[in-house]
């Protein structure tokens, strides 16, 4: 059974992605504005460990994260968002235009059947973007009209100067002065976390530390009478409903590891990916004590478009099968079905 908690940070945050950084070499530690799954997973399970009783090496997989939402409140209403997915496209005038789907055969290098493009100039895709969760199941699978939010709406982009100081003298240390990228978010923004305990106690109200240098940020537990719990069990049926098209899109919320981006799914076959760049991921094996081997990762907002070739298949059993589930929250996704592609 899910439940829910919201995450309120309260201070600046900083969140170091899997480039190395040394110091008196780098002067710019690289990091991401939003965290991965993995952090508000360890965050999370942080205050398991901490008031619950549970251990680092043996109750892992009884937290499991199922989604995880931006919030934003407007007019004392909570709206849910994810990233965009990214075959929307943003012109110059800030209008979105969901990609048309087009054969390719003149392109002898592109490995797929179609691709999907908006043809028209000064065009970019929605990378950084966010799409309210409805507006996903709904309006962006029927190709209807609907906006969305920049980052911005959620955050402010700050950036933090430091220096290393020598542990004898105290002072300041040539050459060792370096930059750190910082996300404060805005009042009535934060995390809305879908979750599953296999524990006898839960979460309740509290603090919890969160991202690089461990600041503070309020979570507290969603009661069922909640409004916000209503609506977060819409879109669960929204989601539930049997898929019947020849087409269908695997549109990817968080980041997803794959064997190979060209997925081969038994039923279905694959016409069309907008993926952009990798993400490389790695973090630490608590079970082993050591660093984990570096993964890529295609990033969140990623969408594939596959035919179903194969009516009688049950289509999400197959696709379970190939992506495999991951308790920290990396690896989820949604189906889609379309009507039509564009020929």
């Amino acid at each position: 059974m899910s439940n829910f908690i919201k995450i309120e940070p309260l201070d600046t945050l900083f969140f170091r992605t899997a480039k190395p950084f040394e110091a008196g070499k780098d002067s710019w530690s690289d990091s991401s504005f939003l965290p991965n799954p993995s952090v508000i997973w360890g965050a999370m399970f942080g205050v398991l460990y901490n008031e619950c009783g549970l251990t680092k090496t043996e109750d892992e997989e009884k937290l499991e994260i199922k989604n995880i939402y931006l919030y934003k409140i407007e007019n004392k209403v909570m709206r849910l968002y994810l990233p965009a997915p990214l075959d929307i496209f943003i012109d110059d005038n800030g209008k979105n235009q969901i990609g048309k789907l087009i054969k390719v055969d003149f392109l002898s290098n592109y490995p797929l059947d179609y691709i999907s493009i908006v043809n028209k100039d000064d065009i970019q895709p929605a990378e950084n973007r966010f799409i309210e969760v409805t507006n996903l199941l709904k309006n962006y699978k029927k190709g209807y009209d609907f906006s969305l939010k920049k980052e911005e709406d959620f955050f402010t982009k700050d950036y933090k100067i430091g220096i290393k100081i020598d542990s004898n003298t105290k002072t300041s240390q040539d050459n060792y002065l370096y930059r750190i990228d910082m996300t404060e978010f805005k009042k009535d923004c934060g995390f809305i976390v879908e979750y599953e305990l296999n524990h006898n106690k839960d979460f309740d109200n509290g603090f919890l530390k969160f991202g690089g240098e461990s600041k503070s940020a309020i979570y507290k537990k969603i009661s069922d009478k909640n409004p916000i719990t209503k609506r977060l069990k819409k879109i669960a049926k929204l989601r539930d409903k049997d898929i019947k098209s020849s087409y269908i899109k695997l549109y990817f919320k968080t980041p997803t590891y794959l064997d190979n981006w060209k997925l081969e799914i038994e039923g279905l076959k694959l016409i069309s990916a907008n993926i952009r760049k990798y993400i490389s991921i790695g973090g630490w094996d608590m079970k082993k004590r050591e660093p984990k081997i570096m993964k890529k990762y295609i990033p969140a907002g990623s969408v594939y478009v596959f035919e179903v070739l194969d009516n009688n298949i049950d289509l999400k059993s197959s696709i379970a099968k190939k992506i495999k589930k991951d308790f920290k929250g990396f690896n989820l996704y949604e189906i889609l079905e379309m009507e039509s592609i564009d020929e």
